[in-house]
């Protein structure tokens, strides 16, 4: 068994454990002898000490489809190169541990309204990886104590986290933002605990002026409103559609993936300037070659954080400031 594979079989081990927990309880003290909360004598309590996962699990409820529970299958992600090859895997594991940190800190840094916990994955063009970083992200984000991750399709040109997870024909964000269909019954949970999977929806003519709506950000910053929550949007390329850049205005902060001796800094220059000045952007160095040198090999070499940003390479000149 893999190391992921390892990790996501503990997570469900523990989310069976606590369900069992929960049914000895309630059959443990039978309804009669129940006190009601309101005629209960007051006590002093002892402060609980969150030392469990039990205590750290998150408030909110997730509406999500109680019809269908999405079985994340790894050998399928891993054939398909969504995941790493196993003798990269640990590798890969622990930079996307490095990767998350800035992004938990600034999570926990950020102010109530700025919703730093609603987080837009985009590029500046296509092919640069940002689907493989998505649902590794959110895989990796997935296994913190006291977090719920959900992972939106947001590009609805390509919907590649819909195709991938066998989404095709499911009711998604398009018809969340269009046709007022409920998040109960767009939402799917997994059998990862803690993570949720929203596919982009029926196909729309008008699927950028759906995405422009009120209705389609009230819905995400919703989704977003317990900070505890994170919600991880596959977004379209910045450069290519006006999709993008709507998702992108809607998020707290932006993780833009750039592929390594690939794209132009003009270009990703360009991409990082469409983004307003108020969100923090992280630069995520992709498919970079395997060095000795590097602590990064051969998926990423490095993240920067802030604004600009440019992965590990001391070398690379700063981003030119934005003109007022």
């Amino acid at each position: 068994m893999s190391l992921i594979e390892r990790a996501l079989e503990r997570l469900k081990q523990e989310a069976a454990e606590r369900r069992k927990a929960a049914e000895a309880t309630a059959k443990a003290v039978p309804a009669a002898e129940a006190i009601p909360a309101a005629s209960a004598t007051p006590s002093v309590a002892t402060p609980a000490t969150p030392s469990s996962r039990e205590s750290l699990e998150p408030a909110q409820a997730i509406p999500c489809r109680s019809d269908r529970i999405l079985t994340i299958d790894l050998q399928a992600l891993r054939a398909a190169g969504t995941l790493a090859p196993t003798t990269e895997e640990r590798r890969l594991a622990e930079e996307y541990r490095i990767i998350k940190r800035p992004l938990l800190k600034t999570m926990a840094q950020g102010e109530s309204q700025q919703r730093r916990n609603l987080v837009a994955v985009t590029s500046a063009l296509p092919g640069e990886g940002k689907t493989f970083t998505s649902i590794n992200l959110a895989l990796s984000l997935a296994m913190e104590r006291g977090r719920q991750v959900i992972l939106v399709d947001g590009d609805a040109a390509k919907r590649h986290v819909t195709h991938i997870f066998g989404l095709d024909g499911e009711p998604g964000l398009l018809d969340v933002g269009g046709e007022g269909v409920a998040l109960s019954q767009a939402i799917l949970s997994t059998d990862v605990p803690s993570l949720y999977v929203l596919p982009a929806g029926t196909p729309h003519a008008e699927s950028t002026e759906i995405l422009r709506s009120e209705r389609t950000a009230e819905v995400l910053r919703s989704l977003a409103a317990d900070p505890r929550c994170i919600v991880l949007i596959d977004s379209a390329p910045m450069l290519v559609t006006s999709e993008a850049g709507v998702l992108v205005s809607v998020a707290g902060q932006v993780v833009m993936v750039v592929k390594a001796s690939e794209t132009p800094q003009e270009v990703v220059l360009r991409a990082v300037e469409a983004v307003s000045d108020d969100k923090p952007v992280s630069l995520l160095l992709n498919q970079v070659l395997s060095a000795p040198e590097r602590h990064y090999g051969y998926y990423y070499g490095g993240y920067g954080y802030g604004r600009p940003a440019y992965g590990s390479e001391a070398e690379t000149p700063p981003a030119k400031e934005k003109s007022p």
